[in-house]
């Protein structure tokens, strides 16, 4: 852990030219990349380390092509790919899981909440449309085209990082029914659009 926090330190400073004041772990969010927050005395940015290769390039290319379409993703300001690392705009702590799991707390499933998801699905088709006509699809990951595994994989990560972790009551059978449903309806469906996973995303 030190060797990356002296990587990103050495990788900030480089790109902020003026030295790092603080850095500070920071949580995951259910993900295997490591994630830190660097500040300098006028400058600040998230540091990120994921031993991933291809995924770092994935992610790297989509953010740096999303970005360039002005669209809501973090900026990224420098990298390293030999090492694992990058820097990306700070966009701070509220996430739109942290923000939907205050609300249901507060007021339950309300109107604020439905309006909120109505707000996200219309950014949508910025990235699955607008963005996606000049996106290079050849760095895609881990699976190339959006099939029944890799919706089932999202799915899951729905049901495990979001209805189990914010208590949400369900019948695991009959989701998993529904699931399955789901899953055949969509493949009826044409699939060459972007996917974009925007839960966790800094709000």
């Amino acid at each position: 852990m030190e060797t990356i926090k002296t990587y990103l330190k050495q990788l900030f400073e480089r790109w902020a030219e003026e030295p790092v004041i603080e850095i500070k772990t920071m949580p995951a969010h259910g993900s295997d990349r490591k994630y830190f927050r660097l500040r300098g005395k006028t400058k600040h940015a998230i540091g990120v380390y994921n031993n991933d290769l291809k995924e770092n390039i994935a992610f790297l290319s989509f953010s740096k092509h999303f970005f360039k379409h002005k669209l809501n993703v973090p900026e990224i300001y420098e990298q390293e790919l030999d090492k694992g690392i990058y820097l990306e705009e700070d966009l701070g702590d509220e996430t739109l899981f942290s923000y939907l799991s205050r609300l249901r707390e507060k007021d339950g499933f309300s109107m604020k909440i439905i309006e909120q998801y109505k707000k996200v699905v219309r950014k949508l088709p910025a990235f699955q449309v607008q963005a996606a006509s000049d996106l290079d699809y050849s760095v895609c990951y881990p699976r190339s085209n959006f099939d029944r595994q890799s919706m089932m994989w999202d799915l899951n990560y729905f049901k495990y990082y979001f209805l189990k972790l914010a208590k949400i009551p369900f019948d695991e059978q009959q989701l998993e029914n529904d699931f399955s449903s789901f899953i055949d309806f969509l493949l009826e469906s044409p699939r060459d659009f972007f996917y974009t996973a925007i839960f966790n995303h800094a709000i």
